[in-house]
């Protein structure tokens, strides 16, 4: 009996012995000889460009017999596709970053970890990281950084953008104005964030708000913030619009700057020439006090689906296409916004103005995640009260408190 209890000892150290030297297993598949069958989402209009990456892929991981196959589900419909069915989605899928939360509390984002974690920590903007980020760890691999806002303006007529002070003063003495959307909340947001003014949303594990904190009403930042947005409402360089004013008006000449993002890039080009620049936001000056403008940025990442039945590969793809290389061809190919450190600051991304100006504001921005169900809302009537001139140095406090209490309100999510 000793003798084969002996021999079973032996031959089982030998079985293990022979799997450290082999290499276990991975635990979601694609042993020897398996083929890895993955499903990659993405928008229409990114169909060739990700049939390329995927080749790339598949050459640079020759030893794995990939099969990966492509579905339209663009980043704006990945929590409404991916959440009837999280089994039933695909095993990588890019979404917008707003959704992260949604995705998380569905169950439809995989936790990154080991080298894969390091990597994207180490080679991605603060803010894009941050935009990963839910509860206990990250949830995302970051892959664009374009959603945000900046300042254009024609620097024949501009000499001073790098403060609010000085640009309202240049823009004056050619009689030309400064377009900024200020009754957009995406926009006001800035003048706090830029003060120093924050919110915090804390969710229930059924992932709606249990908690919204807010110190938009702070008696030194809210109020600096508000101050700061009067004082540009009357200015007489200043005129109140969006899109459509900014490029009516630096097409007719009557625009000399305006605050907006890459979509309006092409439209201003032209109409500017030569004399077309950009930068990052100014700073602004109250009571003594300098800050810089912030912004809202949003961001793109991929997802990677936990319950891929190859795991370790959905993440290896999902690492890849969000890596330095595959961020600068998307660059070259659809002229998107690296949210990499390194791929921002090519010389081919820096030659473009518009992405160069916001990589240089992307510092200053704060992620478009765990917003607060009523904040937009809220600051939208904010500065409806204030570009209507019914806000005022009298009453400032009192329409912050409003302001604040309202995107503090905890109310069901549909």
């Amino acid at each position: 009996m000793k003798k084969k209890i002996v021999a079973l000892m032996l031959g089982l150290f030998a079985a293990l012995s022979l799997g450290a030297c082999r290499g276990m297993p991975e635990e979601s598949g694609g042993g020897s000889g398996e083929t890895v069958k993955l499903t990659l989402w993405g928008p229409t209009e990114h169909q060739k460009m990700l049939g390329e990456m995927v080749e790339t892929f598949k050459k640079e991981n020759a030893g794995t017999r990939y099969e990966i196959t492509l579905a339209v589900v663009s980043e704006a419909d990945a929590y409404k596709t991916i959440g009837t069915d999280v089994s039933a989605g695909a095993d990588v899928y890019a979404f917008a970053n707003d959704q992260i939360n949604n995705l998380y509390h569905a169950g439809a984002l995989a936790k990154l970890g080991g080298n894969h974690l390091e990597k994207m920590l180490e080679e991605n903007g603060e803010g894009a990281v941050n935009a990963a980020k839910i509860a206990d760890g990250y949830y995302g691999y970051p892959f664009t950084a374009d959603n945000g806002y900046f300042l254009y303006y024609d620097k024949s007529v501009v000499s001073s953008p790098d403060t609010l002070e000085g640009l309202l003063s240049d823009l004056g003495a050619k009689n030309k104005k400064l377009v900024i959307d200020l009754d957009e909340p995406w926009y006001t947001s800035g003048f706090f964030f830029g003060t120093g003014c924050r919110y915090e949303v804390t969710y229930g594990d059924n992932g709606k708000e249990s908690a919204v904190t807010c110190d938009f009403d702070d008696p030194v930042k809210g109020v600096a913030a508000g101050k700061a947005m009067i004082a540009l409402n009357a200015h007489d360089a200043f005129l109140n619009g969006g899109d459509d004013e900014l490029k009516a008006g630096f097409a007719g000449g009557s625009v000399g700057a305006a605050v907006s993002g890459t979509w309006n890039a092409e439209a201003i080009e032209n109409a500017l020439g030569e004399n077309y620049a950009a930068a990052k936001l100014p700073t602004f000056t109250v009571d003594g006090q300098t800050y810089q403008l912030s912004s809202f940025a949003g961001y793109k990442l991929y997802g990677v689906n936990p319950t891929s039945k190859y795991l370790a590969h959905a993440h290896r793809l999902a690492a890849f296409l969000s890596g330095e290389e595959m961020q600068l061809k998307r660059f070259e190919d659809v002229a998107a916004g690296p949210s990499n450190v390194n791929a921002a600051k090519s010389e081919k991304v820096q030659a473009n103005v518009a992405l160069a100006a916001l990589s240089a504001q992307g510092q200053f921005a704060v992620a478009q995640t765990a917003v607060p169900t009523n904040f937009f809302n809220a600051v939208e009537a904010f500065g409806v009260e204030l570009t209507a001139g019914k806000v005022t140095a009298s009453n400032l406090s009192e329409k912050l408190a409003v302001m604040t209490a309202d995107i503090k309100t905890i109310t069901a999510k549909k």
